[in-house]
């Protein structure tokens, strides 16, 4: 493949270069990230971000490197009111196969500069490698900060900046309860101590978002590594503490990658592989999937979605996912994330639970695995059936007498659209959201059919009630005048907001609506809401939001309310091919030229053209839905 290849005049540009972003991760739920020009322009670009408690408890412990080679800089890092040094200008070319790679102009020599994380290992590797010249030394001045990854640090007195010092090695130990960082190099190499700190570094993307952007980091000192033609020279950045073979751990690495590239047919495909594959992180003895990098822990509803897409091929992730939640039911609700301190998960979500019981269905069919989900799964499932329709749940969800489901609690979020500021819900949607009837509807008849051979008794029950809320569905959303669906109904309210919300009406399972009606749906939705990178979160008009910038609280304001969703796709295509048979080949053009040009898909876009990325720059759910739409597999 020659995937994410940027050239000079973009790369060295400060401009373009530092709009591209790339990223590694550990299967821990660490990672390294950064820019291709290389200025940090986030709090969380760090070389070495390990997770104390994986995948949480993430801490940033190297943030990144000074480097230079005769005087001349291979590094820029933006500061308060200046770009310093200019290495940069040096650079050439910028790859991200298999993993990013910059080749630099520099003393008379080009050299090339990768940074590798090894799944499984809490370490990160960087790499110097000469292609043309003669032999040199290249030199690094670590800088660190060791902090909670949503923290800054300011020039302090309690950090400890004493080197333990041994051949090929340096140890740290910057502050009490942070892990202890080794250095290792080649034993030619040299360390010289010269603790110091370097101040004021200035993080646009935090300044752009409303937030604190000004850090100091520390340095021990500087190494010097030999570089030879024809040999790598590297620097190993990890937590752990023995002797790191790191051409071993290389090798081992761009096998395990190129293994799960080979596994999909077509570039366009194993590139999405590798992309997925970032997201998959330790939990305990098993296996979760980190919702998106830099920012987001495990989440309920994006890991079952995500399932979706990650699923084939990897029964044993499957398992391990759905078995990292079921344990945890609560009042019949399904954690909606997991937290970063540790503390208890949080549950306030509605769908989560019904993505859960979906998910469940959908491992069994694809696995045959009787025992995990007779024993383990569908006891959690009858857990939420029994719940929602005893109302005991928490937040007033339950089964109304029509058959649909209603979720109300003032002052909370409880679908996806879950933005909040304060005490602002900004997307309210208490009652019964359209989609929270189609989730119902189509958990209902999954199980159904799943245990049709040993609980005939229970499998009619679940069957008349999903056709208990069939019946109701229709004169409770339906709006003839505009042609589409309400997104919420409470009561005498009808909200008529045109969302795709209702998609799942029509793509979950057999359509809840006639052959015209759902027709009149999608050519609304296709014309409104559908865009070359996902879906507007609602048309546009009054309210409408084109643009996710500013503050925290103008952000939030944008975020369901006309930002782009990429993950949407999926159930774009899902209800394009039951309601009309077939999904337009070009659907997943404008992603794909996303994806070559940063190595992952982001999280959402601006609703208005030209429809640049925001958000988190790496998100699961808008991978893995990509990937289930080019594999053909429509339908949950």
């Amino acid at each position: 493949m020659n995937r994410g290849v940027i050239k000079a005049a973009v790369a060295s540009d400060l401009g373009a270069g530092t709009q591209h972003e790339w990223l590694e991760t550990d299967g821990l739920g660490g990672f390294a990230m950064g820019t291709v020009a290389g200025p940090a322009t986030r709090r969380y670009h760090s070389l070495l971000c390990s997770a104390t408690t994986p995948p949480t408890g993430r801490m940033v412990l190297i943030n990144r490197l000074e480097e230079w080679i005769e005087g001349e800089s291979l590094s820029t890092h933006a500061y308060v009111g200046a770009m310093h040094p200019d290495g940069h200008r040096r650079l050439a070319e910028f790859r991200l196969d298999p993993w990013p790679l910059w080749v630099y102009e520099v003393a008379g020599r080009v050299v090339e500069r990768c940074v590798i994380m090894v799944a499984g290992r809490s370490l990160c590797l960087v790499g110097w490698r000469l292609v043309a010249g003669t032999a040199t030394t290249v030199w690094a001045r670590p800088l660190g900060s060791g902090r909670d990854y949503h923290a800054l640090q300011r020039r302090n007195p309690a950090v400890n900046l004493h080197a333990d010092v041994d051949a090929g090695r340096v140890r740290l130990s910057p502050y009490p309860g942070v892990p202890a960082i080794t250095l290792q190099f080649d034993r030619a190499g040299v360390f010289r101590a010269e603790p110091d700190w370097f101040c004021n570094f200035d993080y646009a993307r935090e300044r752009e978002r409303g937030l604190d952007a000004v850090e100091d980091l520390w340095t021990p000192g500087e190494l010097g590594l030999p570089l030879v033609p024809g040999k790598t020279t590297w620097l190993v950045l990890s937590t752990e503490q023995g002797e790191v073979d790191a051409d071993a751990l290389v090798a081992a690495e761009r096998a395990r990658r190129a293994a799960l590239a080979s596994a999909e047919p077509g570039d366009f495909r194993a590139r999405l592989r590798l992309a997925a594959d970032q997201f998959v992180v330790r939990r305990g003895g098993g296996r979760s999937i980190v919702a998106g990098y830099p920012w987001f822990t495990d989440w309920g509803r994006d890991a079952f979605i995500s399932l979706g897409g990650l699923g084939p091929g990897d029964a044993a992730l499957e398992r391990d996912v759905l078995l990292a939640f079921a344990p945890r039911v609560e009042a019949g609700l399904i954690p909606n994330r997991f937290v970063d301190d540790g503390d208890l998960p949080e549950y306030n979500s509605v769908d989560a639970p019904l993505w859960f019981v979906l998910a469940a269905c959908r491992y069994l069919r694809r696995t045959g695995d009787r025992a995990t989900f007779h024993t383990q799964l569908l006891p959690a499932a009858r857990q939420i059936f029994d719940a929602f329709l005893d109302e005991s749940t928490r937040y007033h969800i339950g089964v109304d007498d029509d058959g649909l489901v209603h979720a109300a609690e003032p002052g909370l979020q409880l679908t996806w659209m879950d933005a909040k500021v304060g005490d602002w819900v900004v997307t309210p949607r208490m009652g019964k959201p359209v989609e929270i009837q189609a989730l119902w509807v189509a958990a209902l008849e999954a199980v159904a059919v799943a245990v049709a051979d040993g609980e005939q008794a229970w499998a009619h029950e679940l069957g008349e009630r999903a056709a208990w809320a069939r019946s109701s569905f229709t004169s409770a959303f339906w709006d003839e005048g505009r042609g589409w669906l309400h997104d919420v109904v409470d009561g005498p309210r009808r909200d008529s907001t045109l969302r795709p919300n209702q998609l799942y009406a029509l793509g979950l399972g057999r359509p809840m609506l006639g052959p015209t009606e759902a027709e009149r749906v999608l050519s609304a939705c296709e014309r409104e809401l559908l865009t070359k990178v996902g879906l507007r979160s609602r048309a546009r008009g009054d309210g409408y939001r084109g643009h996710y910038d500013g503050d925290v609280r103008m952000r939030d304001g944008a975020y369901h309310e006309g930002t782009v969703w990429p993950y949407l796709l999926g159930i774009w295509a899902d209800a394009c091919q039951r309601v009309r048979g077939a999904v337009a080949p070009e659907l997943l053009d404008g992603l794909r030229a996303h994806l070559d040009r940063h190595g992952q898909l982001a999280e959402i876009f601006d609703g208005d053209e030209p429809h640049l990325p925001r958000g988190c720059p790496a998100q699961a759910w808008s991978v893995a839905e990509a990937l289930r739409i080019a594999r053909g597999d429509f339908g949950v």
